[in-house]
C-alpha cells in the first residue's frame, strides 16, 4: 500500500502555454497518453465504501489500482492506494490485498468477481516532470489535458496536479503558491473518478458540497482531529465557492459560509491547543473575505422571506411587488460582490495559506510531548463552550433581539463543536444532545433572520418613501412581528428541553 500525497489546480489553456515558463526547477517534461476505465457494480458498491478501481494503460503500461477515497481536504488531498501490473490488459480483482482492503474499508473483494461493470473512462495526454524544491523535497508536477466521459456525457480535462514523492507538505503548498498566483489557478476539489461518478449519473456541474465529518481514528489526537477538521472546513467552503462564481443555486453560498463557519468555530473549539496568536494568519484573510459573502446570503434569505409573506393572505396583502423588485435589485448587487470574493485570487490564495498554516502544525510546539486523549480534551473544551452559553441566556429577555444574536452565536459554536467531537463518545449517548440542541439552532436562526429582515425593509423602504412602497413595508413589518412572537413562544420551550440534557461528554474525563 501507498499513500499518494497531492494537490491539484484547474488549468485555463492560456496558463497551460505558460506553465512551463514557470517551473525552472522541474527537469524536461516526458509525455504519454494516458487511458483509465473506471468499474463498478451496477449499484455502486464500490462507491458506497468509498473505493474506486481502474484499469489504466499508462504509455505502454497496463495498471489497475484500487483506491480508497481521500479524507476530505482543501485540494490536498492524501490517500492509500494498491497499484499491480494488469496482465495482459485485464482487470483482475483477485490480485488486490483482500483481508487489507476489507480492514480497511469494510469491502470483501472476494463477493466481486462477475459483478463488476465499466462506468466510464477517461482519455488525457499527460507531461510530468521530477522537481526538486528547497534542496530536500521531491516532487512531480503533471498536467492533463483531455476528457473524462460517461453516459453519454464528456467534460474537459485541464488540470495541474503536483504529488509530494520526499519531504515536508509545506514546502510543496509554498511552491504551489508561487505557481498558482501568477497563473490565477483554482483549486481542484473534484477527483477525476468523482467527477466520472457524476456525469454517470447525469450530472454536468457538482453539487453544492454539504459537511462530511472526518473520520477519526479511536486513538486521534487533539493535534490530528484539528487538522482533520480544518481540512474538512475548508474543502467544503472551496468546493462550494466554485458554484458561487458560477451557478445560481444560493444554497453553494450558504454551505461555502457553513464550511467558514465550522473553520472558526474548530479554531475555537480547539482554544486550548491553539491560541489567538498562532490563528492570525487564517483568520485575517477569512475577515476580509466574510462581508459579502454574508450581505448575499442576507439577501437571498430576505426575498425568500418576502416572497411567503406575499403568499400567506394574497387577498389581505398590500401589492408588493414594488418592495420585491427593490429586494431584488439589492440581492443581485450583493451577489455580483459575493461572486467576485469568492471567485478572487484572494480566496485561492487563502486556502492555500490556511493549507500551509495547517501543514506547519505551529501548535504542536506548543502542546510539547504527549498530547492528552481526544476524549478528554473535548470534555474540557465543551465545559466551556457550554458554560458561555448558560451564562449568555442567564436572566435573558427572550424578547431581546441583540441578547438573542449573542446567544445564538454561543448555541452554534457548542453545536458545531459537539459535532467535532461526537465520535468520541458513546453516539446513543450523543444524538439526543445534538437534536435538542440542532433545534434550538434553527429557532435562533429564524428569529436572527427576522432581525436582519426588519433592517433590510428599513434599507428598502425608508421614511419618505412613496405611499405603495410604505404601506409594502407597513404590512411586511407586521408579518415579521407577529411571526416572531410565535417562534419566540417556542424558543423557550426549546431552551427548556436542550437546557435539562445531560451533557454527553461528562463521561470523557
Amino acid at each position: 500500500m501507498q499513500i499518494e500525497q497531492e494537490i491539484k489546480f484547474r488549468l485555463p489553456a492560456p496558463a497551460a502555454r505558460r506553465l512551463w515558463r514557470l517551473t525552472r526547477r522541474a527537469a524536461p517534461p516526458r509525455q504519454r497518453n494516458v487511458t483509465s476505465v473506471y468499474y463498478d457494480t451496477p449499484k455502486q458498491h464500490l462507491r458506497r465504501h468509498g473505493v474506486s478501481i481502474r484499469l489504466r494503460r499508462d504509455g505502454t503500461r497496463w495498471l489497475q489500482t484500487l483506491k480508497l477515497e481521500a479524507a476530505p481536504s482543501a485540494g490536498f488531498s492524501a490517500r492509500a492506494e494498491w497499484e499491480f501490473p494488469a496482465r495482459r490488459g485485464e482487470l483482475d480483482a483477485t490480485r488486490f490485498p483482500r483481508e487489507e482492503i476489507l480492514a480497511s474499508t469494510g469491502l470483501d473483494l472476494a463477493r466481486l468477481p462477475g459483478k463488476l461493470r465499466p462506468l466510464f473512462e477517461t482519455r488525457f495526454a499527460r507531461r510530468s516532470a521530477a522537481i526538486l524544491i528547497d534542496g530536500a523535497t521531491r516532487a512531480e508536477i503533471s498536467v492533463d489535458r483531455g476528457h473524462v466521459a460517461a453516459g453519454g456525457l464528456s467534460e474537459e480535462i485541464s488540470e495541474v496536479e503536483l504529488e509530494l514523492k520526499a519531504g515536508d507538505a509545506e514546502s510543496l503548498l509554498r511552491y504551489a503558491g508561487e505557481i498558482a498566483a501568477p497563473l490565477g489557478l483554482e483549486l481542484e476539489f473534484e477527483s477525476k473518478a468523482e467527477r466520472g461518478y457524476r456525469l454517470a449519473a447525469g450530472e454536468e456541474f457538482p453539487r453544492p458540497r454539504k459537511w462530511r465529518r472526518p473520520s477519526l481514528g479511536a486513538l486521534a489526537t487533539p493535534s490530528e482531529a484539528f487538522s482533520a477538521i480544518c481540512m474538512t472546513a475548508l474543502a467544503q467552503a472551496g468546493a462550494n465557492a466554485r458554484g458561487v462564481a458560477h451557478a445560481s443555486d444560493p444554497e453553494y453560498l450558504h454551505q461555502m459560509r457553513v464550511g467558514l463557519r465550522r473553520l472558526r468555530s474548530a479554531l475555537r473549539a480547539f482554544r486550548a491547543l491553539v491560541p489567538k496568536k498562532a490563528e492570525k494568519p487564517v483568520v485575517t484573510r477569512l475577515r476580509a473575505l466574510a462581508p459579502p459573502l454574508g450581505a448575499a446570503r442576507d439577501w437571498d434569505v430576505f426575498c425568500e422571506g418576502l416572497v411567503r409573506i406575499s403568499a400567506q393572505e394574497p387577498e389581505r396583502a398590500p401589492p408588493l411587488g414594488q418592495l420585491l423588485a427593490r429586494a431584488r435589485g439589492k440581492r443581485a448587487g450583493a451577489r455580483r460582490l459575493a461572486r467576485a470574493a469568492a471567485g478572487s485570487p484572494k480566496m485561492q490564495a487563502f486556502l492555500l495559506r490556511a493549507l500551509r498554516w495547517l501543514s506547519t502544525s505551529p501548535w504542536r510546539k506548543r502542546a510539547g510531548g504527549a498530547e492528552t486523549s481526544l476524549a478528554r480534551f473535548a470534555a474540557t473544551a465543551l465545559d466551556s463552550l457550554q458554560r458561555k452559553a448558560l451564562q449568555e441566556a442567564d436572566g435573558i429577555d427572550w424578547a431581546d433581539a441583540a441578547r438573542r444574536h449573542q446567544l445564538r452565536i454561543r448555541i452554534k459554536r457548542l453545536r458545531y463543536a459537539c459535532d467535532f467531537f461526537a465520535a468520541s463518545f458513546a453516539g446513543a449517548l450523543a444524538q439526543p444532545y445534538l437534536k435538542r440542541l440542532a433545534a434550538l439552532q434553527d429557532i435562533l436562526g429564524d428569529l436572527n433572520d427576522i432581525a436582519v429582515a426588519r433592517r433590510l425593509l428599513t434599507e428598502l423602504a425608508p421614511r419618505g418613501s412613496p405611499p405603495d412602497l410604505s404601506s409594502a413595508s407597513v404590512y411586511v413589518a407586521r408579518a415579521l412581528g407577529a411571526r416572531e412572537r410565535t417562534v419566540v413562544i417556542s424558543l423557550q420551550s426549546a431552551w427548556k428541553e436542550c437546557e435539562k440534557r445531560r451533557p454527553f461528554w461528562a463521561s470523557g474525563r
